[in-house]
Order: C-alpha cells, then sequence, then structure tokens
C-alpha cells in the first residue's frame, strides 16, 4: 500500500496506520507548557484503555500531551488544548487544513506538518507525558512514521482512539470523556453549544433524506490512475449518515478487514450507479482538472447533472467540526434528485 496514497486518504483499502507498537515508557516532570485541562487536578490519576487494548496507567493526569492533528482538533473543541500537534496541518488560500480544526497554531509546537514528518528532537524537547493519534486497525498508530516508532514511543506512552466498526457520534463521544480525563470539562457552554447545533445539523439530514426518497449517493476518492469506492460501513461518519436514512453505494464487493476502500480502474466508473457523489475532500487541489478529462468520469450521470459535492472525511472527531459538515451535508441532499 503506497505512502502516496495513505498522504491523501489516510486510511486507503487498509487501515493506514503506520507505527509499530515497541514499547510504551511514561516521563515524569511536571512542568512547561501544559495543556489547558484543570491543573487543580494534575495529581488524580489518570487510566485509559485505547483501541489496541493497551492501558496507559499513570499515578496522575497527563498535562503535557503531544497528538496527531484530527485527534488534537477533536480534544481541543471538547475543552482540552494540547502541547504539541503533528500531522496535516498545511493551509490553502491562507486557511489550515480542516483536519487540523480549530487548533490556534500559535499556542502550541508543531512536531510534523504532513505525512511522515515528525521532528523527535522537537518532540523530546517537550518533555511529553502523553501521545494520542488515531488507530484505524486497532493495532498501529496512524501519523507516528514507521521508521522513528520505537525512539517516539520510548519518549511517552501513547494512546490509539478506536475507530474501526464505531460510527461518528460514538468516537467523538470517546474523545469527549478522554478530554474529560485530561481534565476537560464536558459541561462548558462551548461544548454544549456545539453539541445542539450538530443535534439539529442531524435533524435537518434526517428532514432532507425522508424528501428524497431513492436518492442513491456514491463516495469516493480519486487520482489520476484509479478510482476508489468507499465501503459506507468503514467510515465513521458515513456510517452515521447511512443511520440517519442516506442510502450509499455499496462496493461492488466485501472487503477484507481494515479494508475501507475498493480500488477499481477508471473504466469500471460507470459500474456504480448514483443520483450524487460525494469525493475525498483530501485530495490535491489539481485533482479536479485531472478527473475533468477522465471521459467515464464526465458521462456520469452525477457528474453530467452537478451533483458532486465534497467530502471532508477525517475532520476532527467533535460535535464543533461536524455540526457545520453536517450542514453541507443537509445543503446538497435538498439540492441533489433522483436520476432514474
Amino acid at each position: 500500500m503506497s505512502k502516496h496514497l495513505l498522504t491523501r486518504r489516510g486510511f486507503l483499502r487498509g487501515a493506514g496506520a503506520t507505527g509499530v507498537l515497541l514499547g510504551l515508557a511514561a516521563c515524569g516532570d511536571s512542568g512547561d507548557k501544559p495543556g489547558a485541562g484543570s491543573p487543580s487536578g494534575a495529581a488524580q490519576p489518570f487510566r485509559y484503555t485505547d483501541g489496541r487494548g493497551i492501558t496507559v496507567d499513570l499515578a496522575s493526569r497527563p498535562q503535557r500531551v503531544v497528538a496527531q492533528s484530527s485527534a488534537a482538533a477533536a480534544l481541543w473543541d471538547a475543552g482540552f488544548q494540547v502541547t504539541g500537534v503533528y500531522g496535516e496541518l498545511g493551509t490553502t488560500d491562507g486557511k489550515l487544513n480542516y483536519q487540523a480544526g480549530n487548533i490556534d497554531l500559535s499556542k502550541v509546537e508543531v512536531v510534523g506538518k504532513t505525512w511522515g514528518e515528525f521532528n523527535l528532537e522537537r518532540y523530546a524537547a517537550l518533555r511529553p507525558e502523553l501521545l494520542v493519534d488515531l488507530s484505524f486497525d486497532d493495532k498501529t498508530l496512524w501519523y507516528v512514521p514507521e521508521a522513528s516508532a520505537d525512539k517516539v514511543f520510548g519518549l511517552a506512552p501513547s494512546i490509539g482512539m478506536k475507530m474501526p466498526g464505531l460510527d461518528l457520534p460514538a468516537i467523538i463521544d470517546n474523545f469527549m470523556a478522554l478530554a474529560a480525563q485530561l481534565g476537560a470539562d464536558p459541561d462548558a457552554a462551548p461544548v454544549k453549544a456545539a453539541r445542539s447545533e450538530f443535534d439539529a445539523a442531524v435533524a435537518e439530514i434526517k428532514t432532507a433524506v425522508a424528501a428524497k426518497p431513492g436518492l442513491r449517493v456514491l463516495a469516493v476518492s480519486r487520482d489520476a490512475t484509479k478510482l476508489y469506492i468507499a465501503d459506507p460501513k468503514m467510515h465513521p461518519d458515513l456510517k452515521h449518515l447511512a443511520s440517519l436514512g442516506v442510502q450509499f453505494v455499496p462496493t461492488a464487493k466485501p472487503l477484507g478487514p481494515g479494508q475501507y476502500f475498493e480500488e477499481v480502474s477508471w473504466e469500471q466508473a460507470g459500474s456504480y450507479p448514483a443520483d450524487a457523489i460525494i469525493y475525498d475532500g483530501r485530495e490535491v487541489p489539481a485533482m479536479a482538472d485531472t478527473v475533468s478529462k477522465i471521459a467515464t468520469w464526465t458521462n456520469l450521470p452525477a457528474v453530467k447533472a452537478g451533483q458532486v459535492y465534497p467530502w471532508q472525511t477525517a475532520a476532527p472527531y467533535s460535535f464543533a467540526a461536524n455540526a457545520p459538515i453536517y450542514r453541507d451535508v443537509v445543503g446538497w441532499l435538498n439540492k441533489a434528485k433522483p436520476l432514474g
């Protein structure tokens, strides 16, 4: 599986984790630049069992937490500000990558800005007490480079947030629970307001779906040589949207454990009849121009009808990040029409 593909799709085909679990070592000092949890509760013990089945058991609540960008943004929206961050942090038109959510980069140390980037010296200098990443296979961590995994895991214990089998609300709840254990207030006004906005968007999606019976939606990722058909059961947001009534076009054949996309040639693009198509928002900006020259794409009924919309997969797992995304879903559901 190509790491280039993982850069754009994260968990393309197989779970896109590249970290190798080689050990856990808790680091102990208290000190500089703590996370924005409750300092007064720092002496409280901390215990968390992650998606890999590994339990992190610390005598006191970790304050210096470093996290992958999607995970860091989820914790941030839940009320806990990390000390350091790595992952997709590049900007487009001056805006931070959507996977980084509301993180204020002026308040954190950046350990890496894209796939495969992890500055060990900078990470060590933070004297991390905990690392948080995502695990798409219940075994490994998504954005920890394989080549330096042993050194990364030797500096601090790590948590791999469980992804497989869970829908979006369940993952959000897990991040909320972790943030609370780190000292955040789950009942803080901004958190409760974001939850209300998300719940309102969910209700609007149900209404929009009911008004468009039979509307078929295909979720894809694209590159110049292949089309990747998303398995809606494997993607937390699609899994949740399906439970709300959105009818997704399935893969042509069952995928193996840990696989998220079915890889097909562009010649097979017409084998997945759909009224609307959503495409992976992590693709390179030039991809839209590239696919506009592929006849099997431009001839698809949904493309001809102009019913193609961005899909912000791997957005931070928080109510604040997903409320506006779900409102966008309401928008395209209201626009799209069954094509017969």
